[in-house]
């Protein structure tokens, strides 16, 4: 479990960010294609602000997703738009973002060193790390409207783990989710070996709570009240939701919603496991950069 744990560790001494940031031409394009209306989406702006102006480029992009007039008006006329030194420290923020997600993948990708056995002085090999060993006492399900404590059997046995990091404030999420529903009631019967863990970027457990339940979430969760003592979890999941994070049972990092910086979605992760389920093999994330 060392290497988990050093993972672990790098992980938790980054502070996540409680408020959400202002949005970036490339969430609002994101939201569009998502289907989500205009209207939505100034919605949203208003609430967060716009961090970037609407240069020509982005805006014939968001005209090619349907933006109304109004949306178009509203960004080129930057009655959102934060201020300059904000938009710095944001832009800081997610380049330091992405620095540590290309440490942690570095980390967990070191070779551990097999354990010594001081008595007979033959190096032994190291025990099996296990995700589930350091969250398996944190994770619930959500069956039938109740809440109740995951059952471990079988978790260490578990070799590929998806983290899904979303919310349900979060409308692209609200619109991902269903499908990786979906997909995870396809794959999982088949693939014993494989489990996708909510960890909940929500503000109240009550949002929380309704989240899994609209969703009807089959996979298990990290208790809401559990995820203070993790909150340097979900920095390893990115800034931007919703992203998934797919690690094999040593939790060497095999695949990510991002390429350093850049923000590939979901989808991208998916497609990583459908080529591992083919059998096919996918390089940890550092060795592939």
């Amino acid at each position: 479990m060392r290497r988990l744990l050093l993972l672990f560790v790098a992980i938790l001494v980054v502070t996540a960010t409680a408020n959400p940031q202002p949005m970036s031409n490339k969430e609002i394009a994101l939201m569009l294609r998502s289907g989500y209306s205009s209207e939505s989406v100034l919605v949203e702006i208003a609430r967060r602000g716009a961090l970037e102006t609407l240069d020509p480029a982005t805006r014939k992009s968001l005209l090619e997703f349907r933006a109304s007039p109004q949306l178009i008006a509203a960004l080129e006329s930057d009655a959102y738009a934060v201020s300059v030194s904000e938009a710095e420290k944001v832009k800081q923020h997610q380049a330091d973002l992405a620095a540590r997600r290309v440490a942690l993948a570095a980390a967990s990708t070191t070779p551990t060193q097999p354990a010594q056995d001081p008595q007979a002085g033959v190096a032994q090999p190291p025990a099996a790390p296990s995700l589930m060993r350091g969250l398996r006492d944190k994770l619930i399900v959500f069956r039938d409207g109740t809440i109740s404590r995951a059952d471990d059997t079988g978790f260490e046995n578990k070799k590929l783990i998806a983290l899904y990091f979303s919310a349900h404030w979060c409308g692209p999420c609200r619109k991902f989710t269903p499908q990786l529903v979906e997909y995870y009631n396809q794959v999982a019967p088949q693939h014993p070996e494989f489990e996708i863990i909510f960890v909940s970027c929500d503000r109240s457990r009550f949002n929380w709570e309704t989240y899994m339940r609209e969703a009807r979430m089959p996979w298990p969760a990290i208790d809401y009240d559990q995820l203070t003592g993790l909150a340097g979890l979900k920095q390893l999941g990115g800034d931007a939701i919703p992203s998934l994070v797919l690690l094999d049972g040593t939790g060497q990092l095999l695949s990510s919603s991002y390429d350093g910086g850049k923000y590939l979605g979901p989808k991208k992760v998916m497609g990583d496991l459908q080529k591992i389920f083919a059998g096919g093999a996918v390089a940890p994330l550092a060795q592939a950069r």
